[in-house]
């Protein structure tokens, strides 16, 4: 089974609990946690952006659909997740995901272009080979990339690519991923998609 399937059967399966994600980098990061994001919402699944771990009440009479993610390096906080109850996924580095990997479900980030592939080949059809290698290179832009291809693939032109510009997006990617995890306000978290958008659009008239 690769990465992908790995993951949507994870989400769908209430049985499974714990899964645990190699970070790799950020970018690389960014493409996981979005593609859980967009997952989870077509499965009404609420995701918990966990600044720590906390035991997630078993007796919830209302049994919610949610998982928990959590970010972390350190071994005593991942033992922590993986001897609770709650259903809950986990980022880490390399040297825990090597650790634990053979107690737990796990998803290699060192995978990510094939996953990446298989998500733009196999689950949304799409063919063209320049957003293909684009979201490949650029990880962390994949799915507003995306999201740009499927309203017009027609007239589909990839974003330009300048390091200066990738990097200024994902400190935004960062800013809003940050608020979302420490539940800060959603008018905090609209100005920082808003920033986005605008930076992108300049950009686009620039050249």
């Amino acid at each position: 089974m690769n990465n992908i399937e790995c993951i949507f059967n994870f989400l769908k399966d209430k049985t499974s609990k714990k899964l645990l994600i190699n970070v790799v980098d950020e970018t690389i990061g960014f493409f996981y946690v979005n593609l859980i994001e967009a997952e989870a919402k077509t499965k009404s699944i609420e995701l918990k952006f966990d600044e720590e771990f906390s035991e997630g009440a078993i007796d919830d009479l209302f049994l919610k659909n949610e998982v928990h993610m959590y970010f972390t390096n350190s071994k005593k906080n991942i033992e922590k997740c993986l001897n609770s109850s709650n259903k809950c996924i986990i980022f880490t580095d390399y040297k825990n995901f090597k650790f634990f990997t053979s107690n737990i479900l796990t998803v290699n980030g060192y995978n990510y272009r094939k996953d990446i592939d298989y998500y733009l080949k196999k689950i949304h059809l799409i063919k063209d080979s320049e957003i293909i290698d684009y979201c490949i290179s650029s990880p962390h832009l994949t799915f507003s990339e995306l999201s740009k291809y499927l309203v017009n693939s027609s007239n589909y032109v990839r974003e330009n690519k300048i390091e200066e510009k990738n990097n200024f997006i994902l400190e935004i990617r960062k800013n809003i991923f940050n608020l979302r995890r420490l539940n800060k306000s959603s008018k905090d978290i609209y100005n920082q998609i808003k920033l986005e958008v605008k930076y992108k659009k300049f950009n686009f008239l620039t050249y």
